[in-house]
């Protein structure tokens, strides 16, 4: 009996001792594995958050109001053209974003047109602006589906009337203005935009003749001040 006490006491201590160093071993081994895991899921994160750049193409519309100062003379009667109204535009911008959505990059063209009515003499003719700008926005929160920005932009603008009156006025020059919206990042490639922007065209008041059905000369004097939008717009990145 005393025998069996002795050899098994220190059999079953072994057994116990050997338990705990292959218990120690394994959790060793395993924690590695586990960090290994973390990491690698982690990355994974990493890797869907981060966003290369990516160049975009978009459409615009909605409402423009063109800043006008015409004038005409008839008979030596001076008549000033009622203030221009809003009116429907279109546009187009291609460019790219930068890593992470944080900002774009982007050229647009925009058209706009607006109608300069007299109302004593009846005359009137329309006005057609073409806008090629050169734009950057920033995004103020750019990891969210919702992110307001604000931009600057520069580029060339050209006006001209599109008139009866054998005689056209047509003016160009540097032009530039700011923007600002909230952007809606419906998808990883579809982005929704509602937005504001004002360019400023400094041009001169500038004299060009016209004759009506009558054959009565007439002196036209026409500044084009700049124009202001609101706008709505998709962009789709690729």
């Amino acid at each position: 009996m005393q025998f069996l006490t002795s050899s098994i006491v220190p059999f079953a201590s072994a057994m116990f001792a050997g338990c705990l160093f292959s218990a120690g071993v394994q959790a060793n081994l395993a924690q590695p594995a586990s960090d290994a895991t973390m990491s690698s899921a982690e990355q994974q994160v990493d890797t869907v958050q981060a966003e290369d750049s990516r160049y975009f193409f978009g459409l615009r519309g909605g409402v423009s109001l063109m800043g006008l100062t015409d004038k005409a003379t008839v008979s030596g009667q001076t008549e000033t053209a009622k203030d221009a109204g809003g009116n429907g535009f279109w546009g187009v911008d291609f460019g790219y974003y930068t890593p992470e959505g944080r900002s774009r990059i982007y050229y647009s063209f925009e058209r706009h047109h607006s109608d300069s009515d007299f109302s004593s003499s009846g005359l009137s003719y329309e006005n057609l602006a073409n806008l090629h700008l050169l734009a950057t926005d920033y995004f103020f929160l750019y990891h969210k589906d919702f992110s307001p920005y604000v931009g600057l932009h520069l580029g060339y603008a050209s006006v001209k009337s599109n008139s009866d009156y054998q005689s056209d006025y047509h003016v160009n020059g540097v032009i530039f203005g700011m923007q600002t919206g909230l952007a809606w990042r419906v998808s990883s490639d579809m982005t929704l935009e509602a937005g504001f922007r004002h360019s400023m065209l400094p041009s001169k008041m500038k004299n060009w003749q016209g004759q009506d059905d009558q054959g009565n000369a007439i002196t036209f004097q026409s500044q084009q001040r700049g124009v202001s939008s609101l706008f709505l717009a998709a962009n789709y990145r690729y």
